[in-house]
């Protein structure tokens, strides 16, 4: 089983400023094998030699960015490793274990919405439901790596969103797949002909509003035989009147994702126990 480090961070006394720490100091308390937590008011720049021993490192944090409730993102080391008294960035912290240890972790970076940062304890209505939401995202995946199975499947995500990609992503390698990635179709197409995936998940409505369906045609006309599954915003299937059996879709799943359902239905399709 891989090492894993959540580590959140954030000031708990400045109320939904905490949303990080607390989120990691609920989930310790499941104490899940293999995973380790930590929490702090920021990153620091000792940090380095901590996270250089785990092989995915899971960031949390609370956003201002205006997403739903919280969203997913890969993180890679920076180009310039930049710091000051009060900040240190997780991408700094990366770029430190590449140049001091040679050595990288896979990292992610969740971000859940807060909205007020005045001196004082508890999180506001609002940010309380989307630290529900995250705990439950966070609790499903730690699940997922300490079932995890080798699926030795390859599943290639299209979408233009980047955060829908990895937060489609960071589920399903807990899973056990490996993934590949593309941010149109004709990445997607590229990229179908270098992976040779099992299996394709791609965005009805990239470019064009039909993209997703006609990447789904030409990966037939390539002769490309595993399941397409569609990506779809809540009513997209009816606007557009798409015939999934026509397309030859294995399925179409609505956003926002239930990645149980994905996870359940990918494995069926493939035949992974």
């Amino acid at each position: 089983m891989n090492r894993i480090l959540l580590y959140g961070y954030g000031n708990p006394g400045r109320q939904d400023d905490g949303l990080g720490p607390v989120l990691v100091e609920e989930i310790e308390q499941l104490q899940f094998p293999g995973v380790e937590t930590d929490a702090n008011y920021q990153p620091q720049i000792e940090d380095a030699a901590q996270i250089v021993q785990y092989d995915l490192v899971i960031f949390v944090d609370t956003t201002v960015e205006e997403v739903d409730d919280f969203f997913v993102r890969r993180l890679e080391p920076a180009k310039k490793i930049t710091f000051t008294s009060h900040l240190v960035k997780p991408e700094s912290i990366l770029a430190m274990c590449e140049d001091m240890y040679k050595k990288i972790p896979v990292a992610w970076l969740i971000g859940v919405r807060g909205y007020e940062f005045e001196y004082s304890e508890g999180f506001t209505d609002r940010a309380s439901v989307n630290y529900k939401r995250a705990l439950d995202f966070i609790t499903y995946i730690l699940r997922l790596h300490e079932e995890k199975t080798m699926a030795q499947k390859t599943i290639l995500i299209i979408d233009d969103d980047a955060d829908i990609r990895a937060s489609i992503r960071i589920v399903l390698e807990a899973a056990g797949f490996s993934i590949g990635e593309a941010g149109d179709g004709r990445e997607g197409l590229k990229i179908a002909k270098e992976v040779t995936p099992d299996s394709v998940i791609v965005d009805l409505m990239m470019e064009t509003v039909d993209a997703g369906s006609k990447v789904s045609s030409q990966l037939k006309k390539d002769g490309f035989d595993g399941p397409i599954y569609l990506l779809s915003a809540a009513g997209d299937t009816v606007k557009y009147n798409i015939d999934a059996k026509e397309l030859g879709l294995a399925g179409i799943f609505q956003k926002p994702i239930k990645h149980e359902v994905l996870i359940n239905t990918l494995k069926k399709a493939l035949k992974v126990d």
